[in-house]
């Protein structure tokens, strides 16, 4: 299902990369490369029938939230990016 580029979603995305480049520091081609494969491994669930049907029966999240578009993942992967710029910028306490 087609829910636009942005999702409640890409929240999560932007939280979990600013905690990353919070503590992770400077290692922007590791954060790209986990964003990256996080979204194939995403597909790959997804395509996969029993997986499917194990995370639409237990998982939260709606259905409509589950079908990424090529657009989406691409936005994700953006938004991951941009939350671990700005986590990397963040030195911790």
């Amino acid at each position: 299902m087609n829910h636009g580029p942005i999702d409640i979603l890409s929240v999560a995305h932007f939280m979990s990369f600013f905690f990353l480049g919070i503590y992770w520091k400077n290692k922007y081609k590791a954060a790209l490369l986990i964003g990256i494969l996080w979204e194939i491994i995403e597909y790959l669930m997804i395509t996969n029938e029993p997986t499917r049907s194990f995370i639409l029966d237990n998982w939260f999240v709606p259905e409509k939230y589950i079908h990424d578009t090529p657009e989406n993942s691409i936005t994700d992967i953006i938004i991951n990016m941009i939350g671990y710029h700005i986590g990397n910028l963040i030195v911790p306490t």
